[in-house]
């Protein structure tokens, strides 16, 4: 089994049947607030799809006509196991930049570079301030109170919670980066890995 989450073996083998691979598959993890998202923006440089699993989750809250925070504390465990489901037979498809808390534990060796991306609270918080348009203060309770919540949860359903920095190809810390910074330095960083494993 190429995935990390043992729930997901089962379902691997149902799909190891027909989804066969076109093309690459590269993931970024990490918590909320660390530029994910500006950095699966990658996906450009190499013609791939770009989705991201924090997107599924806020268009579930809105639905629901719940913050974020809230879905995020309360939800039930099938959402989990569905976007997870998701990011492997995803993966597995290929062709592909997945962004999310847990798409390199979901994809496993079927990601060609997996990135954590990690970044410090002060500049977390005002990412999120800014995309939200809530206080600096605010934002780093919510993203506190979201992380805590969703570690919790991924500790149980699935034994890791995704920042264990051993399961990843590489590291980018983004605190001291600007947006484009950080691309670029995560297209450097993903060139490097595909190169290494003779993928480019």
């Amino acid at each position: 089994m190429k995935t990390f989450l043992k729930s997901l073996e089962g379902y691997e083998k149902e799909l190891d049947r027909s989804v066969k691979k076109q093309g690459l598959t590269i993931t970024v993890s990490g918590v909320s607030g660390v530029g994910k998202s500006t950095i699966s923006a990658l996906s450009k440089e190499f013609g791939l799809q770009n989705i991201s699993t924090g997107e599924i989750f806020r268009s579930i809250a809105k639905q629901r006509g719940m913050k974020l925070e809230k879905f995020s504390a309360t939800r039930e465990d099938e959402i989990d196991y569905h976007i997870e489901r998701t990011t492997l037979e995803l993966s597995m498809a290929g062709n592909v930049a997945l962004d999310g808390r847990m798409t390199g534990m979901a994809a496993g060796l079927h990601a060609d570079c997996r990135l954590l991306v990690k970044c410090d609270m002060d500049k977390k918080s005002a990412r999120v301030a800014k995309r939200e348009n809530i206080s600096k203060q605010e934002a780093a309770a919510n993203i506190k109170a979201r992380d805590a919540s969703d570690s919790a949860k991924y500790l149980k359903l699935y034994g890791f919670d995704g920042s264990d920095s051993s399961f990843y190809d590489a590291v980018i810390d983004t605190t001291n980066m600007d947006l484009e910074t950080s691309k670029k330095e995560a297209v450097k960083i993903v060139r490097q890995v595909l190169k290494d494993k003779k993928l480019l």
